[in-house]
């Protein structure tokens, strides 16, 4: 039976909100993705992936994250914190007029590259600084355990951003249907975002709270700027191969592969959700030292992540054919170099809390900024040779660089033997050979699945014993039998 442990403690019901509720806000953008993929073309459903990347790159420069001082602010200003929050947040108004105005300056230069009239670059500066402001806040709320109300607006942007598309496609903007997505996906943040710094304003003005606060405006960008070559060079490896399909092929293609990565994306979202319960885990046996519990519990979960990526690359073709039209069928054979990215994805991320722990974060930027160069010299080759097609391959290659050079940082770290180092080769030379089968027979969907419930029968049989492990360090469940 499942049961919660104590409910009166707020970091466990905390902790339980933000993981479930992360993976059903997230979901949304793949649930909805069948109406999208019938209300858009695909150059219009491309055109739109093209300003999400933008976006999202843009996002980290309006506010030149510094959302992420609030964090360790919060300790080091405990009795100030709010004073502090409100001259953060004058500060990254001041940058975000810095952006605009060079972006507005900048744009007859960069009009036929940008591909968006300047109308949509001003919306697009706007939406990316709002997008800091709803990160801004989300930290904040979180600081306080007010989970509830992080719910709340996240689920109100979500929702109420695709809920505003589908109203302007079908009824506003029926001839320029990629505008009207971009506009329902842009007007929600900015609207909360608006709210939000009305909000604080008021409540600095009540507390007589200072603006301008030289010390903390230090301070925060501190933290901030090494985050924004982080966290660039990741928005380039995850993000930039859009927008080199745009220019190097055509919005459609964007289009195809835009919507093959979301399918992929189901994967990156239970990833992301399963390290939030190992991270914890693991740090706890670090201070410890315990790295022979670290070795054990480390093989049942990668068997576990084995187990969902087995299971996802078997049937995604069969999601693919439901959620997307013939038009975006062509695609389907990138979901499998995309998700074994996200394996590797999943098998970086072990070592890199590693340094996380210790503390060597300028290793994480630096194997990220690298792995960001590699991808774009790889996303111009593979697309120049093999189309768009040609940017999944070299995704992959680009995680694969990156798990090793972690690896051997973590190893040069902490030389103890707390992974198993045989068993994970193994394992990635197994997924390595069912990926391949699995793209074989993409189209027989009686092997796929065949192929799956006997690999997963074979996995259960040999290694029961260490699938079960891996719930027991799941932090906010337990599992116990009857």
């Amino acid at each position: 039976m499942i049961y919660v442990g104590d409910s009166k403690n707020k970091v466990v019901k905390a902790g339980i909100a933000y993981t479930v509720g992360n993976v059903l806000l997230r979901g949304i953008a793949f649930l909805t993705l069948p109406i999208f993929t019938r209300i858009l073309t695909t150059q219009e459903f491309g055109l739109f992936n093209v300003y999400v990347s933008y976006e999202t790159i843009l996002t980290i420069f309006s506010g030149v994250c510094l959302y992420g001082s609030l964090r360790t602010a919060w300790y080091d200003y405990r009795t100030s914190f709010n004073q502090y929050v409100s001259s953060i947040l004058t500060l990254s108004l001041g940058c975000m007029l810095i952006l605009w105005t060079a972006a507005n300056i900048s744009y007859p230069f960069m009009a036929q590259f940008f591909g968006f009239s300047r109308s949509i670059l001003n919306v697009l500066v706007v939406h990316s600084y709002a997008m800091f402001v709803f990160q801004f806040y989300n930290i904040r709320l979180a600081l306080e355990y007010r989970y509830k109300e992080y719910l709340i607006v996240s689920a109100l942007n979500s929702i109420g951003g695709t809920i505003l598309s589908i109203f302007l496609i079908l009824v506003v903007f029926s001839e320029d249907r990629h505008i009207a997505r971009i506009c329902g996906y842009a007007i929600v943040p900015i609207m909360i975002a608006l709210f939000v710094i009305v909000l604080f304003y008021k409540k600095a003005v009540a507390g007589k709270h200072h603006l301008f606060n030289i010390g903390y405006w230090k301070y925060g960008l501190r933290i901030s700027i090494p985050l924004v070559i982080h966290t660039f060079s990741q928005q380039i490896l995850n993000q930039f191969d859009r927008i080199m399909i745009n220019r190097m092929v055509n919005s459609t293609a964007v289009g195809i592969y835009g919507f093959i990565h979301t399918i992929s994306n189901i994967l990156t979202i239970i990833i992301l959700s399963l390290d939030n319960a190992w991270s914890v885990w693991f740090y706890e046996q670090l201070e410890k030292e315990d790295y022979r519990t670290i070795n054990k519990r480390t093989k049942s979960y990668v068997l576990l992540m084995n187990v969902l990526y087995i299971g996802f690359i078997s049937i995604a073709p069969d999601v693919i054919k439901i959620a997307g039209t013939e038009d975006y069928q062509v695609g389907k054979k990138m979901i499998i170099p995309l998700s074994f990215a996200v394996y590797f994805m999943f098998m970086y991320s072990l070592p890199v809390h590693i340094e996380y722990f210790y503390k060597k974060t300028k290793y994480i930027a630096v194997g990220t900024a690298g792995a960001a160069v590699v991808n774009l010299v790889l996303n111009y080759i593979a697309i120049s040779l093999w189309d768009y097609q040609g940017a999944a391959w070299a995704t992959l290659l680009s995680y694969v660089l990156l798990f090793i050079f972690h690896w051997d940082i973590a190893r040069k770290i902490n030389r103890a033997k707390m992974f198993p180092i045989r068993f994970m080769i193994g394992s990635i030379l197994v997924q390595c050979l069912f990926s391949i089968w699995i793209l074989a027979c993409i189209d027989n969907w009686i092997v796929r699945w065949c192929s799956f419930v006997l690999m997963l029968s074979t996995i259960f049989l040999i290694f029961r014993k260490e699938i079960n492990l891996v719930l027991e360090m799941i932090p906010f469940i337990k599992l116990r039998r009857k």
